[in-house]
């Protein structure tokens, strides 16, 4: 089985829609459009990303207006997909690959939209 194969098995454990792509795989959460990115660019070298999907800002907007716990959702999904890294570099790293995890400014990027959301929202909220 080839080592995309296994992060695919891997994958299907998680909460996550997989698309593969030559010598990548891209799990996107199914309650928020955050990605983990798995790229593979040598026999050496894995790097794992998290990324925000262009779609997530209205996705938190949606959240936030039904009054829905989004921090807790927020947070749960980075969680999950913090675990899922962690997994995967795992079983790379057994493999013999470099791996280079670069999720913190993915993390980053998802908590500070939800925070301009928020702060739009809320300035919203006091004008009416």
């Amino acid at each position: 089985m080839s080592i995309l194969e296994e992060l695919i098995r891997i994958f299907d454990r998680y909460d996550v829609e997989v698309v593969v792509r030559k010598k990548s795989i891209r799990a996107t959460h199914n309650d928020l459009p955050v990605s983990l990115i798995v790229r593979i660019p040598s026999k050496e070298k894995a790097v794992i990303e998290l990324r925000a999907e262009d779609e997530l800002s209205d996705t938190l907007v949606d959240l936030v207006e039904s009054e829905e716990d989004v921090e807790d959702i927020v947070d749960n999904v980075l969680s999950e997909l913090r675990d899922l890294a962690i997994e995967a570099s795992k079983y790379l790293e057994d493999k013999g690959y470099n791996v280079v995890l670069n999720l913190r400014e993915g993390e980053n990027d998802v908590r500070d939209m939800l925070e301009e959301i928020r702060e739009e929202y809320g300035s919203f909220e006091e004008e009416e």
